[in-house]
Formats: structure tokens, C-alpha cells, sequence
């Protein structure tokens, strides 16, 4: 007697719901892509009992008698109709399975009436069976009541999770189909309570009703979604929101290409908040990997990581410096207006928040250090400038006779250290000349004012709207960042040999580092050879200013090579490790040319992701002075 034998359909409807329902919110997108198949403009679902009782009400086009069936059972789908369609996919739903597995492992009842008939159909299932049809008198449109989920599979049931659990996968679920569906109102009210409602009045109203006020004020829009700046870096990936053909997925080859393009923007743990609406041919995608559609394969995928890279890189660092930190002071709200009323916004308003401001560019000549005759007759004008707030203040002011230049106000002569720091700014300005443009240089951004140094670490700036507070050790570990990936990845780094090698000592694991890795060392202008066990010698140097000597910077590249591109991590170690540290005095126009190279860099944040400015707006700080 045969041992093997065909598993009667009610064993095999529950072994193929376990793939598709593996817990309620599963089952409530199975529902929602439905809904949104059937063109529906509304969708409202409410959720009790853990989950287990799901009502789903929506707008779409309905089923009729025959439909309404036949839509219960295992592979029946208006969807696709032969195997090529498979590859061609443009609704959510096609396998056909989603409202049979449903029905397998609950009680379930059915409503639904179209446009053309008369009056609407309802049928009844108890485990996959039907037990009760009616006609009813409904409005156009399905709805679908699932109660007692897993009645008949106590397995499933156990592996429940508590309700704050379940409830949290239910919300990220409806919020995840409402941000792409813009167009469509979702209304999700867990016990009663209503946590996720949007208007369906477009994407900026979408991501304001479902994220808040500040969500989209610190998002900008670029071609493939938005992208969000460093106000919103979140301790995890799940505000990294990906689409492919409008469908929600995990990709890797999409977050790697989304964490890469914030690469120096990110510290250690921190995570961006992004959208990406990525639209690609059907037949050069596979979303049939798996029962859930989360997972795909692309035909290409370093041609869409390459795509959304460069894409998302453009739109981050197109204007970095308008996205630096501002530092906030905190106000007395109203504490009768309610958070919706907070979030609330007019056209005028929202329209100002997702603008982009457009900074102002002017035509001037190529920076140069300013010459000490023309930094001394303006001594006097400097500092009576620093000591005004604003226009307004000054026109309180009485009268004065014109400020005299004391001997005690002159900037005093350079010291060692202060000229040391001025040769290797303009060692480094020289160094690249022969690789800039000038016709790229010839635009800059000049709409600034360089003040003073604060605490021998900050430089401080003025704008037109702004202050502006530069971290001086960063700012230069970006220049330094910027010109050495340029030279490497352009293959311009020039090697100095060496009269005298440079021997260094080295332990056992250091040494393993060097020997495998001395063609990368090559690359960046280091001629490294072994002498003798645990000593090696450095024959070439990259020409490159050491301001911590070569030895200290060899051996921090040995430090922090482990891990990551190690191409980036020597680049970000000779930067970090070379660059002016805080606590080092600058001159006006060392502090000049370091802000000045800055902004023809455009990035404002260190390779490791620290921000380089913070500021504080003047009306800001006329709000704290009540002058507003």
C-alpha cells in the first residue's frame, strides 16, 4: 500500500494560509492590497481582540454574486491570466490565495455590491466553508468581518504576540500602504481609538498627518521621494521606507544604496529617514520570491544601486549647508490647542515648508588671504559691528565719535604656531591649484561674514538670517576628506621618496594588517616594505601635510582600518588625524580661507557624520530678547 498520499483541502488550505497569514497585520495588507486593487478611495479598517476580529470597509468597485464565490477560493484571481503575466505585474495582488487562506483559519463574512446592480450580496464562511449567502441593500463598495483568527489552529494562536505588539505591526502596515497611496483616505481605529487617519489629499499632506509637523518640515523632495535631514536620524532602519513600482519591499540592494549616500553624515547608530519611490520595467523585477511580496530581485541590481546612489547623493548634498542643525529655543505652546490642531496647516504655509530656500550666489574673484593693511584699517569697523544685534538696536543707540584704533586693539603679531597653521592652509590651496577649474571656482557662495573664534575651537559666522557656529576641527577634516578621495579616486596622489626610511616597530597583529594590505597603502602614496619580523620600513610618503608627522598617521591608519570600505577608512583616517584640532588659535584669515573652501566643498557634515554648523536664526534670538 502506498504511503504517500494527497492532503485532503482542508489540510493543505491551512499548511498554504500559514505562508500568507503569519499574524494579523499580514493578513489586514492582504486586505488593504485587495481594496486597492478594486480602485477603491476609501478605506477604513477597524481591529479588536489582539487582532483576531478585523472589520475592512471600502470603496472600490465591488463583486458581484458570481464574484463574490469564487473569490473564496484557492487560486482565483481577475489579476493575471497566463504564466507571462507573472512578469509583467502591475497590481499588488495575483496568486489568488490571499482571501482563501483567510477564510481557512477564521469565520468570515463577506459583503460587497457594484455600481450596476440593484442590490448587494453577502456570504458567510466558517473555516473555508461556505454556510450563508443573502442579498442585502448596501452602498457600492466590500466589506469583509474576520472573527476568531486561528480558531483552528492553536499553533498559530500560541505564537501570538501581546497586544501592543500586534498592534504596533497592524499601524506600520496601514502606514506603509497609505504613504504610497497618497490619493486614497485610511482610517485604522485599534479598540475603538483611532491612530492612523490621512485625507488622501496628496503626498505632503500624507506625510504631515501620518509624521507630524516636523517630519515635513526637515524632508525635502527630490525625483525618486524625500529624504530626510539630520533632525531626523532615527537609532534604527525602519524609517528607511522603500518602494518598487509602488509596491512596499525590502530590497538590500535599495538600503545600501540609501545608507551609502548618507555615508559621512552618519554617526555610529543613527539611521535617516527616507523615502524612495522607485519605478522600474515589470519583467526586470521578481516579487514572486516569496508568499509575503516583501522580498524582491532585480535583473540589475548595481544598475539600481547605482541609480538610487547618485540620485539621492545629488539631492543631499545640492544644498547641505541650509540643512545644518539649528539650535532650537523651546516656547510656551498654547496648552488648550489640541496636537491635531497643531498639525494642522495652510496652503501658504505648507508651501513654505517643503520649498526649498534658494541661497544666494554671486559672481566675486577667487579667494585669497586678506593682507594684514587692509585687516588693520578695518580694525575699527570690525569691532564696533561685532557689539551691534541688530539695525534696529543700533538706532537706539546715541551718538558716538568715531572709534580711535588703540595700539591694544591691533591684532597681535602671529605667533609660531598661528604662522605653522597659515603655510599649511596655503600649502594645501597651492597644492590644488593645478586640479581646480577656474571656471568652477568663479561661483561662490559669499553671502557671509566671518566674526571670531570661540573658545579656540568654533568659528563663528554671520548671514543675512543667521548665526552660524562652525566646528573648526571638522570643517578642516572635510576639506582634508573631500581633496584626498578626489586625488585618490582621480589617481593624482604624488609620492615623496624618503633619504632616511621610516622604521616602525609593530606587533603581531598590526604586522598582518600591513602585509595584507600593502597594495592599498601603495595606492595612497606609501611605500611600505618589510624589514625584518614586526618592524617594517616606509620608503614613500604621499605629499600630503603631516601635520601629527607620518609615524602618529600610519599608525591610526592601522587603528581604524578593520571594517568598511578600507579605501574610505584611510581616506577618513588621514583626514581625522591631520586635520587643525580644537583648542588651536587662528588667525581672521585662517578662519576665512578654512570657511571659504568649506563652502566650494558644499558638505557639512564630518566623514563620521557629525554635523560642522549649528545655528540660531535672529529671530530667534529677538523672541528671547522680546524684541518680538
Amino acid at each position: 500500500m502506498s504511503r504517500i498520499r494527497i492532503l485532503d483541502e482542508s489540510v493543505s488550505n491551512i499548511i498554504a494560509a500559514g505562508e500568507v497569514v503569519e499574524n494579523p497585520a499580514s493578513m489586514i495588507k492582504e486586505l488593504i492590497e485587495n481594496s486597492l486593487d478594486a480602485g477603491a478611495g476609501s478605506i477604513r479598517v477597524e481591529v479588536k481582540n489582539n487582532g483576531r476580529d478585523v472589520r475592512l470597509v471600502d470603496t472600490g468597485m465591488g463583486m458581484g454574486k458570481e464574484d463574490l464565490f469564487l473569490c473564496v477560493e484557492r487560486h482565483a484571481t481577475s489579476k493575471i491570466k497566463d504564466k507571462g503575466d507573472i512578469f509583467n505585474l502591475t497590481s499588488y495582488g495575483f496568486r489568488g490565495e490571499a482571501l482563501a487562506s483567510i477564510g481557512s483559519i477564521s469565520k468570515m463574512i463577506i459583503s460587497s455590491k457594484t455600481n450596476d446592480s440593484k442590490t448587494g450580496h453577502k456570504i458567510n464562511l466558517n473555516a473555508g466553508k461556505v454556510t450563508k449567502y443573502e442579498e442585502i441593500s448596501r452602498a457600492v463598495g466590500t466589506e469583509i468581518v474576520i472573527k476568531d483568527l486561528f480558531f483552528n489552529t492553536p499553533a498559530r494562536l500560541k505564537f501570538l504576540r501581546k497586544k501592543s505588539t500586534e498592534y504596533a505591526r497592524i499601524r506600520e502596515i496601514v502606514l506603509k500602504e497609505a504613504l504610497y497611496n497618497t490619493e486614497v483616505s485610511f482610517s485604522l481605529l485599534l479598540d475603538g481609538r483611532e491612530v492612523v487617519k490621512t485625507s488622501g489629499r496628496g503626498i505632503e499632506n500624507t506625510i504631515l498627518e501620518l509624521f507630524g509637523r516636523n517630519t515635513l518640515k526637515n524632508s525635502t523632495k527630490f525625483s525618486l521621494g524625500y529624504w530626510g535631514n539630520m533632525n531626523l536620524l532615527k537609532s534604527n532602519k525602519d524609517s528607511i521606507y522603500t518602494y518598487v513600482n509602488g509596491r512596499y519591499v525590502k530590497s538590500k540592494t535599495i538600503e545600501k544604496a540609501v545608507l551609502d549616500a548618507y555615508y559621512t553624515k552618519l554617526t555610529r547608530g543613527r539611521y535617516p529617514f527616507a523615502i524612495i519611490f522607485f519605478d522600474i520595467s515589470p519583467d526586470l523585477v521578481d516579487i514572486n520570491v516569496h508568499p509575503s511580496k516583501k522580498i524582491i530581485k532585480f535583473v540589475d541590481e548595481d544598475g539600481v544601486y547605482r541609480e538610487i546612489l547618485d540620485c539621492l547623493t545629488d539631492a543631499i548634498y545640492r544644498d547641505d549647508r541650509k540643512n545644518s542643525i539649528s539650535l532650537k529655543i523651546e516656547e510656551d505652546g498654547d496648552e488648550n490647542q489640541s496636537p491635531i490642531q497643531n498639525n494642522l496647516l495652510d496652503f501658504e504655509e505648507l508651501e513654505n515648508l517643503i520649498t526649498p530656500r534658494v541661497n544666494k550666489v554671486i559672481k566675486t574673484e577667487q579667494p585669497a588671504l586678506i593682507k594684514e593693511e587692509k585687516l588693520k584699517n578695518k580694525v575699527s569697523e570690525r569691532i564696533a559691528k561685532a557689539y551691534r544685534y541688530s539695525q534696529e538696536y543700533e538706532a537706539t543707540l546715541p551718538s558716538v565719535p568715531p572709534l580711535e584704533i588703540k595700539e591694544d586693539e591691533i591684532p597681535p603679531e602671529k605667533g609660531k604656531e598661528s604662522v605653522e597653521i597659515e603655510k599649511i592652509l596655503v600649502a594645501e590651496k597651492q597644492n590644488d591649484e593645478d586640479h581646480e577649474n577656474p571656471e568652477e571656482v568663479n561661483e561662490i557662495k559669499n553671502d557671509y561674514r566671518v566674526l571670531a573664534q570661540l573658545h579656540n575651537m568654533y568659528i563663528l559666522v554671520e548671514t543675512e538670517e543667521e548665526l552660524e557656529i562652525y566646528d573648526q576641527h571638522i570643517v578642516h577634516e572635510r576639506i582634508l576628506y573631500e581633496k584626498l578621495k578626489d586625488k585618490h579616486y582621480n589617481k593624482k596622489i604624488s609620492v615623496q621618496n624618503l633619504l632616511v626610511p621610516i622604521k616602525l616597530e609593530l606587533n603581531g597583529y598590526e604586522t598582518e594588517i600591513v602585509r595584507g594590505n600593502l597594495e592599498l597603502f601603495s595606492e595612497f602614496g606609501f611605500e611600505v616594505e618589510e624589514f625584518c619580523d614586526n618592524e617594517i620600513l616606509i620608503r614613500g610618503v604621499p605629499i600630503f601635510n603631516f601635520r601629527v608627522g607620518v609615524e602618529d598617521t600610519f599608525r591610526y591608519l592601522l587603528e581604524n582600518l578593520g571594517g568598511g570600505d578600507p579605501r574610505e577608512k584611510v581616506i577618513i583616517s588621514m583626514s581625522c588625524r591631520n586635520a587643525i584640532k580644537a583648542g588651536e588659535k587662528l588667525t581672521l584669515e585662517e578662519m576665512e580661507t578654512l570657511i571659504s573652501d568649506l563652502h566650494k566643498v558644499g558638505k557639512y557634515t564630518c566623514p563620521h557624520g557629525r554635523p560642522i554648523i549649528l545655528k540660531m536664526t535672529f529671530d530667534e534670538m529677538n523672541k528671547k530678547f522680546n524684541r518680538k
